[in-house]
């Protein structure tokens, strides 16, 4: 008897199990018929309009592959014409060992126009394949959003549809089961609803983490593009300077050896001592200065952060920059900044003018300033000077205007920045 009693106790609760299966199932998948169908129908819709999501998306991908075929081609051009540079760059090293000469130094520029040129070219191919970069990046944004806002309308059309069958009677949905072989039928099913449903989710998340990774990359490919016009805009210049240099040597030394040998001797003689003079004189006047106490205005500058001495500053030239066309005689102890002929020249830092020298053979005319932290900087090739020493200057005040006096070859302005009167990289104290 109380076997009996167990098993019909036993045999309830497996009922009550399988009612509640079949209620769920019912629902699940009476709401995925409806959403099948709604979704069916949007499709439907779509093709007899125009093209679906999907279709859109596949479109966008042939576009996608074709700009991968451009690109890939845009990068060979850009590699043979590396292997080109390499080859002037050889040249270049070439000539270096060799015997000082007129010859040889035309040589060394003529190879660097030259390579400038390709340099250039390289540029602008390269500039070439990152807007075609930024334009796949565009396409494949485009397509992850359709195939995102795609699944997010399957989710959404089977959410209304659950949201819908949640309100109903669930022995309306009971009784629309004819038999259990239906139930289990249904779970079959409800399983695949539920893979499917998973696997949309799974979908969306993926896309949406690969479309965040491609607008990073649509932002770092419009920035290197910006820095790619800003280098192509200083070779330009660059190439200009080199040809005002070949120019400049054949003027100077009216294509005479031994005009070119007294030259560069002259020159590396003054060289040497104007380093000399202005690590002395910056050494004397700090102790001089700093023996003023308060009263003295030099003790009481802020430490010094520097600014750029013009505005929008294209270099031309780098601190010891191994393209410098004289690196075989002189290492370059500045920057050089591409500007027109008067362009104004502002005081980096707020300082002591410790000297302004008019129509020197090497820097031309010149102003140095003396700033705290044991910084000094010194601006040359200058056309006029607004300055004079033994007077203090602020941070931003136009101090001259640019020019190409002493040994220059094209209008531009030369930085030094010395540190213990020693000539630094002035990268390092720019912003």
């Amino acid at each position: 008897m109380l076997v009996k009693k167990y098993s019909q106790s036993k045999l309830h609760i497996l009922a009550l199990i399988l009612m509640s299966l079949i209620l769920m199932s019912g629902v699940f998948l009476s709401a995925y018929a409806i959403y099948a169908e709604e979704v069916d129908g949007e499709t439907v819709a779509e093709t007899t309009a125009e093209p679906s999501l999907t279709e859109k998306a596949g479109m966008d991908q042939q576009a996608i592959d074709e700009l991968n075929r451009q690109i890939e081609e845009q990068r060979k051009k850009i590699d043979e014409l590396a292997d080109k540079i390499g080859q002037y760059k050889d040249n270049i090293k070439a000539v270096r060992n060799e015997a000082v000469s007129l010859q040889n130094q035309i040589y060394i520029i003529d190879n660097q126009a030259a390579k400038t040129s390709l340099d250039i070219e390289a540029k602008e191919e390269e500039i070439k394949a990152t807007e075609l970069e930024i334009e796949k990046v565009g396409l494949e944004i485009k397509a992850n959003e359709i195939l995102i806002n795609r699944d997010k309308s399957k989710l959404s059309a089977f959410i209304r549809q659950l949201d819908i069958y949640d309100e109903k009677d669930y022995l309306t949905v009971l009784l629309s089961n004819n038999s259990f072989s239906d139930f289990f039928d249904q779970v079959k099913h409800l399983e695949g609803v539920q893979n499917d449903l998973q696997s949309t989710l799974n979908r969306v998340q993926e896309l949406i983490a690969k479309l965040g990774k491609n607008q990073e990359n649509l932002s770092n490919q419009r920035d290197k593009l910006s820095e790619l016009l800003n280098k192509l805009e200083e070779e330009k210049l660059g190439l200009v300077t080199q040809k005002g240099t070949k120019n400049y040597l054949i003027a100077k030394t009216k294509q005479s050896e031994s005009e070119y040998q007294k030259l560069i001797s002259s020159l590396q003689q003054e060289q040497i001592a104007v380093n000399g003079q202005m690590s002395s004189l910056e050494r004397k006047l700090r102790e001089e200065l700093e023996k003023g106490g308060e009263n003295e205005q030099f003790n009481s500058l802020a430490d010094a952060s520097l600014r750029w001495p013009v505005s929008n500053p294209r270099i031309t030239a780098y601190f010891h920059d191994p393209d410098y066309p004289y690196r075989n005689l002189f290492e370059h102890s500045g920057l050089d900044m591409g500007v027109p002929a008067g362009t104004p020249v502002m005081a980096t830092e707020a300082g002591y003018v410790a000297k302004v020298a008019l129509g020197t053979q090497w820097y031309g005319n010149y102003v140095m300033i003396i700033h705290s932290n044991n910084l000094a900087t010194l601006y040359a090739h200058l056309s006029s000077v607004s300055v004079k020493a033994d007077q203090y200057v602020y941070k931003g005040q136009v101090i001259a205007a640019s020019g190409s006096t002493g040994f220059s070859s094209g209008p531009h302005l030369h930085l030094e920045v010395r540190l213990n009167g020693i000539p630094v990289n002035p990268l390092n104290y720019l912003p």
